[in-house]
């Protein structure tokens, strides 16, 4: 596992969920996914712990996908 320190990009963190970075971009503003804002321009930002908590379902948490416990971007693609 990568450091949990660590500080993603939108881009980076969508890739690491298996979604778009609009989509993302979409959650973070609305408050579904963690994340702040960076720089004169206000870039998102996402800590990479915050994404291991979405992705990890001992975690105990939802995720923001619907509500239904899978990993976002996932639940489509298993068989």
């Amino acid at each position: 596992m990568d450091d949990p320190d660590k500080v993603l990009t939108v881009g980076e963190a969508a890739k690491l969920l298996g979604v778009g970075p609009k989509t993302l971009s979409a959650m973070v503003r609305s408050g579904k996914v963690p994340g702040f804002r960076i720089g004169e321009r206000g870039y998102w930002r996402i800590k990479r712990r915050d994404i291991d908590k979405l992705m990890d379902p001992q975690q105990g948490q939802k995720s923001p996908g619907d509500g239904d416990g899978s990993p976002v971007g996932l639940k489509n693609r298993m068989p």
